[in-house]
């Protein structure tokens, strides 16, 4: 059964301001299929795709920027300084994508709990400023029911994914083994699923291949991993 949304399917009014957006990227997974490295190292031209994700954010208008780390923390805390960005750190050895969530909302809730939230994951190489900008024209002009919106590519699901503040707070209030998705399929009707053509939203890095694909993609700027790649710190 749908939970009932309330007073927050008034939504936005004209004339009145939507709630600010803060974002917050997920890169506390250990990378095993990539040799045990974290995925936002890579460097693309010389720049980690952490610090390139958190610059698409700031561009596109984002209030706050914050990370969800877990392993990896002495390669990834000074590419989140250097950013300006918030790192929100996991103390579990190998947290699992809901752990991520939770933590995320969790933070969100804490400290921007009048925003609402934009949630990505930190592994999405091609995404840039002008690929976010659709997406959140789109969550400022969405129907009033409507309270999560992703981006949709040949039936795929991607991301970044928007949330309201109120399903920010209906998720939080979930068993803590239950995540986003689980939410959005009690809530089908406050989803909406935007169709682009824009493979960026879906090209994520999970394998050696994956990277083989990415330097071809973006050649001739260089796709190279930091040296040393350290094993995480709590295996």
């Amino acid at each position: 059964m749908e939970s009932d949304l309330g007073p927050a399917q008034k939504g936005n009014t004209s004339g009145v301001a939507p709630p600010p957006l803060a974002a917050t990227i997920l890169a506390a997974g250990l990378g095993q299929r990539l040799g045990w490295r974290a995925k936002a190292t890579l460097q693309i031209d010389g720049m980690s795709l952490l610090e390139r994700l958190v610059s698409a954010l700031q561009q596109a208008g984002m209030a706050a920027e914050s990370v969800v780390i877990g392993p990896y923390r002495e390669q990834l805390l000074p590419l989140i300084e250097r950013s300006g960005a918030l790192a929100l750190t996991h103390r579990l050895a190998s947290p699992s994508l809901i752990d991520s969530q939770r933590l995320a909302l969790d933070m969100h809730q804490t400290r921007f709990g009048s925003h609402d939230l934009l949630l990505v994951l930190a592994d999405l190489p091609l995404l840039g400023a002008s690929d976010m900008a659709p997406l959140v024209s789109a969550w400022h002009q969405r129907a009033t029911s409507v309270h999560a919106l992703m981006p949709l590519v040949d039936g795929t699901r991607g991301h970044p994914l928007l949330l309201s503040r109120h399903a920010v707070a209906q998720v939080a209030a979930m068993p803590r083994h239950l995540g986003v998705r689980d939410w959005m399929k009690q809530n089908p009707g406050a989803v909406q699923p935007l169709s682009m053509a824009n493979p960026a939203y879906v090209t994520d890095l999970d394998t050696p291949d994956d990277v083989i694909r990415l330097q071809q993609q973006v050649h001739p700027l260089p796709v190279l991993w930091p040296s040393p790649c350290a094993q995480p710190e709590d295996r």
